[in-house]
Parts: structure tokens; C-alpha cells; sequence
């Protein structure tokens, strides 16, 4: 369009030239006539119009709202008229679902979607979990998980329906969102335009009536594991004029103080470093829960391998009933592990021993183990928590077949690999099997699997892992058999 602006203003100038007298000046700047101006206006508004439109032969439109979440991917089905899209296309509704869905011998349906900012076509079907949808910024343009996205939409071919979710805290009380969500079957062109429009919750007017003072030291870990914490139920009952727990639910503080009434956990909360009500995964540290004790308990959990000695956080974690509120102020103080081991005594030293994983084929990634706990300690010379500790920063290096100066380039689950039929390193796309050094405070195990599409009964597969760590190192010959 900027090739037809320019080309517009050429003429002008030319004609310009040519229309005036030999001793006339031709140094000025050209100024544009009203009817210059409008032709350009009008080259303008076309351009505008077909950014603009949507390029389909059916537009179905829909409209709803979802709730803000701060934690959760919460969100709002919405129903799709199939049997206007059958129609369009001459297929019957089967036929449109089988072929989103890519079963074999079905027509070939096919997923895109349109950009929100210039219409133009986004050609893969899917960047979700789902064989049609897509995440969306607030544009209406495709994106990725991430910072940018706003919603997702994930086309469910049992039900017909968009589930359309949002990423948490993302969205604003009034933020109206639009994307399209397209189809193609021959030359014809379905556009499902979803319109969403956000909403604060309604915040609880309940008030506290009653506090605890709490505090727990835990030490790193890594697990979810849980340890509980002592509250005062007949005070928490008594203060919220209950007679049961049943009557209980529970809230925690956002960074901005007010009360989330969205529990993650069960009946808890993830918090961020601050205390404050986190997200799992992103800022998540710390975790709250109540029912995986007697009535008198909650939990306290955390995020593996986040923690570390000499942190102190503080969180709320409320109680709530009758608009009331037991606050619960909970310091989690986080202490050096105490090591229940002794380090075995001697040198380190170089051992090998034989290990058989053997596991049924499986169509998924479930996993077998070996328990290498006090091969690892003897040889090493060290406790389970101190290997634990060396996995986690990297110390322990485990190799396949032979040690290599370079830095492992763990292909699975670290440190851990892929194997190919030969046993040997690979990539998950080339991989017959994985095997990983499994670990914990207590734990220390050889696990592994199969992959769900390369690997077949009866196989059986030969490799060498080798560990190393504080001068010693463990040479495991496994045979991995698959039933």
C-alpha cells in the first residue's frame, strides 16, 4: 500500500511540472489538494478494511466472561455450532470432530487461526494440549505460554466445545479480549470468534475475629513432602462460632492485601518469597494445606530444591466461616538438614556392579527402579543426604559407557539419559529407553522407562552408567529388559 501512496505522489508532482510555466519555481514542497487528500484518505480506509476483515465464508461469534484468577487457569466452555460448520462444508457433524481430531480416514479438517492485529492467517492448528487451539495475548494474537498470554482455548472434540482459560493473574477487571479460532476444509473457511470479557471476583466482607502466632523449622527438600504444624482448633472453632471443621474454608493474602478464596493445594495456597499467595512453578516457594493430618494440623510443604538454610518467610493463612476470619501467621524458619547418617569410613574407591531393570511394555513414561543407596555411599564415601546434595549442585556427574572430560549433557530427567537400541546416547526422539539417577534425603535409585512410540516388547537393551563423585565412582552394567 505504501507502492500506491508513493505512486499517487509522483503523479501529483509530475503533473505538476508539466501543468506549470518554464520561469516558475519548483523548490516549494507540493501542498496537497482536497482532492488529493481524499484519494489518499480512501487508499487509507481500503487498506484499513481489508486488515479488517476476517476471511471466511461462516463467522460464528460468541461472547462470555470469565473470572479473574490470581492462581488458577480457570475459564468458561464455550459451545460451537458444529452443525453450521457441517453444513458449510457438506460433511456431516462426525465427520467435522474426526477430522479435527486427525483420525485416520477422516476428512481433512484442518486447525489455523487469525491474528488478532492484521487477520492474517496463523497457519498451526495447535500450540496447546489440545488438537485445535491456541494461547492468545491481548490483542488476539497467537502466542506462547508465557508473559505475553492472556487465555488459551482448547477445543474439546468429545463435546464440541472451546474450553477457554486464562493464565493466572495476567488479566484486569474489565479487559475484553478477542481472538479467532479457524477451520478449513477444501476452500471453504469457518472463523469462530470468541470474545471474553474479564471481572474482578467479588471480594469477602468476613473480618477477622481471631489470630495465631505460629512458627516451624524446616529443613530443605527435595519432595513435596509435608510437615505438620500445631494450631489451636478449639480457639479457631470458638472464634468463628462453628462446632465442626466441615464448616471451614480457607483464604490467603495477594501482594496487593487483598483475601484469594482460590485454594490450589486442596484447602491451601502456594506464596511467593514474600509470604504472599504465589503461583506453582513460577514463584511458588512455600505451600499450605489442611486435612493430611488430624484436625488440629496443617501442612507445610515447599517447592523442591528452592529453600535454603537461614531463610526466614512469614505467610497468613486464614480460616474462614460465618464472615469470619482465623488468621493463622505462620514464620517458617528454615534450618540446616540433620543428617541422621554417619559418612562411611575408608577412601573413596572405584566399584561396578550389575543391575536388571525389567519392566512390561507401557504406552506411557512409567518408570521402574533399583535401589544403588549403599553402592553409592560406600563407594563415595559419603551420607545419602551429602550424594543428594552433590546431584543437586552438579558434583556428581553420571556418563554413559565411558567418563568424558566435558560436562555431561543429560538427555532426561537429570542426570539421567536416553538410550538407543545400541546403548548408547540419544535424544528423546531417537530414544528406546531412559535412565535416571533418582534421589532424596533417604533415597537413592536407578530408574527408567520406555518410550511410548519407539520401543517395543521384548526388547532388551545393554548400557553402561557411570557416577562419579568425591574421587570415586560407581560403573552400574544395566540390562534393561522389556517384557
Amino acid at each position: 500500500m505504501k507502492n500506491i501512496h508513493l505512486y499517487i505522489i509522483i503523479s501529483i508532482f509530475t503533473l505538476g511540472l508539466i501543468s506549470c510555466g518554464d520561469n516558475m519555481e519548483f523548490s516549494n514542497v507540493h501542498v496537497l489538494t482536497d482532492e488529493e487528500k481524499a484519494e489518499i484518505a480512501r487508499q487509507d480506509s481500503i487498506e484499513e478494511a481489508q486488515k479488517n476483515k476476517i476471511n471466511a465464508d461462516l463467522i460464528l461469534e460468541y461472547t462470555s466472561e470469565i473470572t479473574i484468577s490470581q492462581s488458577l487457569y480457570d475459564g468458561v466452555a464455550v459451545d460451537v455450532e458444529i452443525e453450521k460448520i457441517a453444513e458449510l462444508f457438506g460433511i456431516s457433524e462426525a465427520e467435522v470432530l474426526a477430522g479435527i481430531a486427525g483420525e485416520s480416514d477422516a476428512p481433512e479438517v484442518k486447525g489455523f487461526a487469525i491474528e488478532g492485529t492484521t487477520h492474517a492467517d496463523f497457519s498451526s492448528a495447535t500450540n496447546t494440549n489440545a488438537p485445535w487451539g491456541h494461547w492468545w495475548d491481548a490483542n488476539g494474537d497467537v502466542t506462547e505460554w508465557g508473559d505475553d498470554a492472556m487465555l488459551f482455548a482448547e477445543f474439546d472434540v468429545e463435546s464440541g466445545v472451546f474450553n477457554v482459560g486464562q493464565y493466572p493473574a495476567h488479566l484486569e477487571d474489565g479487559q475484553q479480549v478477542k481472538f479467532i479460532e479457524a477451520l478449513k476444509y477444501d476452500e471453504k473457511r469457518v472463523a469462530v470468534a470468541i470474545t471474553i470479557n474479564a471481572n474482578s471476583p467479588e471480594q469477602t466482607s468476613a473480618t477477622i475475629v481471631g489470630e495465631q502466632d505460629l512458627s516451624i523449622e524446616v529443613a530443605p527438600k527435595s519432595s513435596y513432602d509435608t510437615d505438620s504444624l500445631l494450631f489451636d482448633l478449639d480457639k479457631t472453632l470458638s472464634d468463628l462460632d462453628v462446632n465442626s471443621i466441615e464448616d471451614f474454608s480457607f483464604i490467603g493474602v495477594n501482594p496487593d492485601g487483598s483475601y484469594n478464596q482460590e485454594p490450589v493445594t486442596g484447602n491451601g495456597f502456594w506464596y511467593n518469597g514474600e509470604g504472599f499467595v504465589g503461583t506453582y512453578g513460577e514463584d511458588g516457594v512455600l505451600f499450605t494445606n489442611y486435612g493430611d493430618y488430624s484436625d488440629n494440623y496443617i501442612s507445610i510443604g515447599q517447592y523442591p530444591d528452592t529453600l535454603t538454610a537461614g531463610q526466614s518467610i512469614t505467610i497468613k493463612y486464614g480460616i474462614l466461616a460465618n464472615d469470619k476470619i482465623e488468621m493463622l501467621n505462620i514464620t517458617i524458619e528454615v534450618v540446616g538438614y540433620k543428617d541422621p547418617e554417619t559418612v562411611p569410613a575408608g577412601d573413596p574407591e572405584s566399584v561396578s556392579i550389575d543391575i536388571e531393570l525389567s519392566k512390561a511394555y507401557s504406552d506411557d513414561y512409567a518408570s521402574v527402579n533399583y535401589d544403588v543407596k549403599e553402592t553409592l555411599r560406600n563407594a563415595f564415601k559419603m551420607t545419602t543426604y551429602q550424594i543428594h546434595s552433590a546431584i543437586a549442585s552438579e558434583e556428581l556427574k553420571l556418563y554413559v559407557n565411558e567418563v568424558s572430560e566435558d560436562e555431561p549433557a543429560y538427555t532426561a530427567d537429570a542426570p539421567g539419559y536416553w538410550i538407543n537400541a545400541d546403548g548408547n546416547v540419544c535424544e528423546w526422539g531417537e530414544g528406546v529407553i531412559w535412565c535416571s539417577l533418582g534421589h532424596s534425603e533417604t533415597e537413592l535409585y536407578i530408574y527408567g522407562g520406555n518410550h511410548p512410540e519407539n520401543a517395543v516388547a521384548g526388547t532388551t537393551i545393554n548400557s553402561t552408567l557411570i557416577a562419579t563423585c568425591n574421587d570415586g565412582s560407581v560403573t552400574m552394567n544395566v540390562t534393561f529388559i522389556l517384557e
